[in-house]
């Protein structure tokens, strides 16, 4: 029951850091707008990939960057060939991954300066990983100098290639790694997994837990297959010089992965009913992750449609019904959580 329970903490985590990195790229792609007209943002992305790493490890860390890869082919991306699409998407983030590797050593060290060094170089490593990425993407993909940024045209395209990844990256891991550590330095627990599980609950087989869960299924099937069906008819494609951009709704995706995810949790918590192991805190505290991460993406969302001045109403309307939502499970969560303590 133990690992169950464990298994579906990292499946909310990473969901939860994903979406959180996802909004952060968004972010800093509307911040650098116009100055990275090959591709490329400034920003501390990374930084969702990094924690997960240092707080689980080497697979989650990289799960949690394939995950944030293919959220950013799903919404837009500028696609000529299936090795540049890997290149330049998915595998970006999935490298800052490899940072889990440096988990063992961050854990050994007893000196909170042994660990704040190893958060620093954990950030240089993934943020070296993804400009090499990047970097082969263009020498292979972006070499014609027509297409070069800033009037460079006539710089060697290795040096253009680097320079201009450069530019991006070097400056996000200098943002990063402060605020990596700032986190560590206020923050230190959330870095360690607590071991145990969550308080005991009296387990039952009851109506109520059972409408919670079946309830939790359908909500789930429906965002997941109605959504899904509007994701895929979504589908733009609009060729340029030189490559092609292919688009979907990116609300559309956001929901039904939602959809999926809950649909899930709701088979699983069923499961557990009948078998007597139902846990109204776990259940609760997974809808409180879906719902953050309905919250920030709507908030994610709403800025983007005041800096393109266009209507951000539907936002307003989801970001409203997200923090209501969310207020309701935290409450109820607290609530339960403080009567299982008495």
């Amino acid at each position: 029951m133990t690992n169950n329970r464990n298994t579906i903490r990292i499946i909310s985590e990473i969901g939860m850091l994903a979406a959180l990195g996802f909004v952060f790229d968004e972010l800093q792609g509307i911040l650098s707008k116009g100055i990275f007209i090959n591709g490329g943002s400034i920003g501390f992305a990374m930084i969702a990939v990094l924690f997960m790493a240092y707080r689980r490890g080497l697979v989650p860390a990289l799960l949690t960057g394939l995950v944030m890869g293919f959220l950013d082919v799903a919404t837009s991306a500028y696609i000529i060939h299936p090795a540049q699409l890997i290149l330049d998407y998915i595998l970006p983030y999935a490298l800052v991954g490899l940072t889990g590797l440096f988990k063992p050593f961050f854990d050994h060290s007893e000196a909170k300066t042994q660990r704040i060094t190893w958060l620093i170089i954990g950030t240089l490593v993934g943020g070296v990983f993804k400009l090499a990425s990047h970097y082969l993407a263009g020498i292979i993909f972006w070499s014609d100098p027509t297409y070069f940024a800033w009037d460079l045209n006539n710089m060697n395209v290795y040096l253009y290639c680097f320079i201009y990844n450069a530019a991006f990256i070097g400056p996000s891991i200098v943002i990063t790694a402060p605020l990596l550590v700032t986190l560590f330095a206020t923050a230190p627990r959330i870095f360690t997994v607590q071991k145990g599980d969550l308080p005991v609950e009296e387990k039952s087989a009851n109506t109520l837990s059972l409408v919670y869960s079946i309830g939790t299924s359908i909500v789930g099937a429906f965002f997941f297959v109605y959504f899904l069906v509007l994701y895929i008819l979504s589908f733009t494609n609009g060729s340029g010089t030189g490559y092609i951009d292919y688009e979907f709704n990116s609300d559309y995706l956001i929901l039904f992965i939602l959809g999926l995810f809950a649909l899930i949790v709701g088979i699983l918590s069923t499961y557990r009913t009948f078998k007597n192991n139902y846990s109204g805190l776990l259940l609760s505290g997974v809808w409180g992750v879906i719902l953050l991460t309905s919250f920030i993406y709507s908030l994610a969302r709403l800025i983007r449609m005041y800096v393109k001045t266009l209507d951000p109403t539907i936002y307003w309307v989801w970001l409203a019904i997200s923090l209501v939502s969310l207020s309701l499970v935290v409450f109820l969560f607290i609530k339960k959580l403080r009567n299982i303590n008495k």
